[in-house]
């Protein structure tokens, strides 16, 4: 068993990386530097009771304090990972954005659905995307399903209105 040479004091590592701890918001981060820091304490436990209990395998543990040591825990933070690339620009957004303040007619459609939508960005960027795709853009740009209201208005319930209607919907 090879015991590590460390760069830095392990003693000024724990210290910095409880700073660390006080400090940081990012879940992912915090464990993996409570980790070191249990390896790095004085009477912790070794790599191998530390896996065990944790569950993370021994390799990672130890690529961890190693890191920690090299870049001073910054290393461990997570990296960003790359998405798929967006279809839509940020520009092309705010277009369809102002496009579906104006009434759905004066672009050949009688209403703003996800369908509709679809069949708009298809005509306007040449660009395909399914109906659940443009439900989920509607909502992105701070639209919300508005469905229409049965007549008459709640609030008149003793209208003559009101009953005639309710009588017509149960046969």
């Amino acid at each position: 068993m090879m015991i590590r040479e460390f760069i830095n004091k392990p003693q000024d590592l724990l210290a910095l990386g409880k700073k660390l701890l006080q400090t940081s918001d990012d879940r992912v981060f915090s464990y993996r530097i409570t980790m070191v820091n249990l390896l790095l304490a004085e009477n912790g436990p070794t790599t191998a009771e530390l896996s065990e209990l944790s569950g993370v395998p021994t390799r990672t543990l130890t690529d961890w304090v190693k890191k920690a040591d090299e870049t001073l825990f910054e290393a461990l933070r997570p990296q960003p990972r790359p998405g798929k690339t967006p279809r839509l620009t940020e520009e092309q957004y705010a277009q369809i954005k102002e496009a579906l303040t104006h009434e759905p007619e004066k672009f050949g459609y009688q209403v703003w659905d996800g369908k509709a939508l679809s069949d708009y960005i298809q005509k306007t960027y040449g660009v395909t995307l399914g109906v659940r795709q443009c439900q989920r853009i509607f909502h992105k740009l701070g639209f919300s399903r508005i469905r229409p209201q049965i007549f008459p208005a709640l609030g008149e319930e003793d209208s003559e209105e009101r009953e005639a209607f309710k009588k017509k919907r149960k046969t």
